[in-house]
């Protein structure tokens, strides 16, 4: 799990609000931008002033089962930064090598939808091919797209990476300003001959 040099280029070149929020899936690190450095620490520096973490490991801000919906109203935030009890929401939620390993993939996708606020970035990788032995799916890249249409996301980047394991598809999306529950989508190549709506 970590954010390659290349994707935090991109991510500090998004128009996000100063300051803005973040929330990651897994607690990731930085791979070839600063040796040995975890993200916490370098979000910062292009204009973060909350950070959260949530993974299944113990070493996130938030430990928990991605699996299982999040009542964000109430989770325990530490330091005490977030004491409301409204839902939630960051500029950018990013996912960099944790979805992969939940089994329930639509609760994934139903939680970052949850965890960005309108107008916030969602910002991605997943293995597509090699990877072997490593986690419980390897994407194709229609699922993105067609997360992207029926969720009304304007997609600003897609690329496909090679790895040393295997290839990623990345991509950068913008949450629309209104605010809607995430929708499942459709495979969009099937979608025309679908009878039910």
């Amino acid at each position: 799990m970590a954010i390659t040099k290349d994707f935090a280029i991109r991510l500090s070149s998004l128009p996000l609000p100063q300051p803005f929020s973040v929330c990651e899936l897994g607690d990731q690190g930085m791979c070839g931008v600063t040796k040995d450095k975890p993200a916490k620490d370098w979000y910062p520096q292009i204009g973060c002033n909350r950070y959260v973490s949530i993974d299944g490991n113990g070493r996130g801000t938030i430990t928990a089962d991605l699996n299982q919906p999040l009542n964000l109203c109430f989770l325990d935030f530490p330091g005490g930064e977030f004491t409301h009890r409204e839902p939630i929401a960051f500029d950018l939620v990013t996912d960099f090598g944790t979805g992969e390993h939940i089994f329930d993939q639509a609760q994934v996708w139903r939680t970052v939808h949850q965890l960005t606020k309108p107008g916030g970035y969602i910002a991605f990788d997943r293995p597509a091919q090699g990877y072997q032995k490593h986690c419980f799916y390897l994407t194709n890249e229609t699922l993105f797209f067609d997360i992207a249409e029926a969720n009304g996301y304007e997609f600003l980047w897609f690329d496909r990476k090679q790895m040393e394991r295997g290839e990623l598809i990345r991509g950068i999306y913008r949450r629309p300003m209104t605010s809607t529950e995430f929708r499942n989508p459709q495979q969009g190549k099937y979608k025309p001959d679908l009878v039910i709506s």
